[in-house]
């Protein structure tokens, strides 16, 4: 964001106006500095005003619109309004997160809740974004397990994600930041929480390091295969 001053007619008045202007395209995700198409100062059912500004992203040539309220007069101008704040920006879209190739063979399941749980806190669904990353734990653990340790389904798809980790997972690294990882969603499945100090950033860290280690475990595979000539 980048302040920027704008000049729009409101009640047959020209108001000056101090705005917040974005410098990414919600569209594309490219910084920019937008082209202005249209602004206006529009008040709601209750007569609070709220100003619209529609801006052509010169990147992609798409158009999206900014919805500013709380709009305040400047005491010293009553022709200026200050305090305004981003409430709406649309369209927004949501793209999702790119994981390796050894991470999309051992478990395309994880990537695609993983996604799913992204795309929930991204719309602002953050109750559920948290047991969404909780499960694409389960599935990556497990078929990191199943696909790559080779340790049979029949053991593994029962057994509580906590006990996995535990007993089948060797990599120390691996299983110190899993195990915690599992801790904090399973606190995000429950009604009082243990881990007041800790939320879905933090259980999101965990399991980025968890995709960390098992992608570390499978570039030493492949430099395993490397013989000395």
């Amino acid at each position: 964001m980048k302040v920027t001053y704008y000049r729009v007619a409101y009640n047959g008045v020209e108001r000056s106006i101090t705005v917040d202007e974005p410098s990414e395209c919600p569209v594309c995700k490219h910084s920019l500095k937008p082209t202005i198409l249209s602004k206006n100062i529009i008040d709601d059912n209750s007569g609070t005003p709220a100003l619209f500004v529609t801006y052509l992203c010169t990147s992609c040539y798409q158009a999206f619109i900014c919805k500013f309220i709380n709009l305040e007069k400047d005491q010293r101008e009553s022709t200026h309004f200050i305090k305004n704040q981003l409430s709406l920006i649309e369209p927004n879209k949501f793209n999702p997160k790119i994981f390796d190739e050894c991470i999309a063979n051992i478990s395309p399941n994880f990537i695609k809740i993983y996604n799913q749980a992204l795309e929930a806190e991204y719309k602002k669904l953050d109750e559920i974004a948290g047991i969404g990353y909780r499960k694409a734990l389960e599935f990556l653990i497990k078929d990191f397990l199943i696909n790559h340790e080779k340790i049979e389904d029949s053991k593994v798809k029962p057994t509580a994600l906590g006990n996995c980790i535990n007993t089948m997972v060797d990599n120390i690294q691996l299983k110190t930041v899993a195990s915690r990882a599992t801790w904090l969603g399973n606190d995000q499945t429950h009604y009082a929480q243990k881990y007041t100090d800790k939320d879905v950033n933090d259980l999101k860290r965990l399991i980025e390091l968890s995709v960390h280690w098992i992608s570390m475990i499978c570039l030493t595979d492949e430099a395993e295969l490397i013989e000395k000539k």
